[in-house]
């Protein structure tokens, strides 16, 4: 595989990270030198919380990840939330919270053309969900679930371009509620995404995703009535030179109009081991 190429699949799957896609997809754009590498990863995420003006939302995110011989990769993600008041009749005020951590356990291998990747995670609700805490501290940072997950990511070399396709499923549960305890029994999610690389240090991506939510339930009678579905679409540019990638995307959810245009920046840094490991 060629630098440009490597580096725009590392640099698409930095920028292009969605909910269900954590740092351990980034392990694709890695040359096949490489025994062993570390990369750790700060992505923000900023937004109109309240489509006003009146508040802003940004969330930070930080991640980990060790890869090792091309395959086997782990990875963490520690992600929190700030929201800032700026309602022009009392003083700025900020509000803090961890979100719901993650950890990520991945595979990942080459077939011909295409590097294919499948992963198990576990999130844990460490953040704020409950109404009656939100309303009270005034941020919602977390899910309420612990959450089990699985999916599975296909990326194909186009010289120079990189595309690929991406699928997974979730499902929730354990959230102790006021009458019971709550569960989504699964969540779909499916995307496309694509890098056009432009030199060997930029690269520009657009990707396409949709989600299928079953109805939530309380100790396990449907609570709501229907499916709840939604598609988004995120556009980024991303810069990589010598183990070090810088993204800045646009995100929109495209069957809301009235839903807020995300801001998401993300850097990341990678230490690589290229000779064999000497045991004596």
């Amino acid at each position: 595989m060629s630098r440009k190429l490597a580096a725009a699949a590392f640099a698409l799957l930095f920028a292009l990270r969605s909910e269900a896609q954590t740092a351990s997809h980034q392990r694709i754009g890695v040359a096949e030198a490489e025994d062993f590498m570390f990369t750790a990863g700060l992505s923000i995420e900023i937004l109109d919380a309240e489509s006003s003006g009146s508040s802003l939302e940004m969330n930070p995110s930080f991640s980990v990840e060790f890869l090792y011989k091309q395959h086997f990769g782990l990875s963490v993600e520690a992600p929190a939330i700030l929201r800032l008041d700026l309602n022009r009749e009392t003083p700025p005020n900020v509000v803090a919270a961890l979100g719901d951590p993650s950890i990520t356990a991945a595979y990942t291998f080459r077939a011909g053309d295409w590097r294919l990747s499948a992963e198990l995670s576990y999130t844990h609700p460490w953040g704020i969900w409950d109404s009656r805490e939100a309303e009270a501290k005034r941020v919602i940072s977390g899910s309420g679930y612990r959450r089990l997950g699985a999916s599975f990511s296909a990326v194909r070399y186009f010289d120079p371009l990189v595309a690929g396709i991406s699928l997974g499923a979730d499902i929730r549960v354990d959230r102790e509620e006021r009458f019971g305890t709550g569960s989504q029994p699964l969540l779909l999610t499916a995307g496309l995404f694509a890098t056009e690389v432009l030199n060997d240090i930029v690269a520009l991506s657009a990707a396409v995703s949709q989600r299928l939510a079953w109805p939530h339930m309380v100790d396990g009678a449907p609570d709501e009535p229907n499916f709840a579905y939604s598609l988004s679409g995120t556009i980024s540019l991303s810069f990589d030179e010598k183990g070090r990638t810088l993204s800045v995307a646009v995100a929109k959810l495209l069957n809301d109009a009235s839903a807020p245009i995300v801001l998401r920046m993300g850097f990341s840094i990678r230490f690589f081991k290229e000779e064999k490991w000497n045991v004596r």
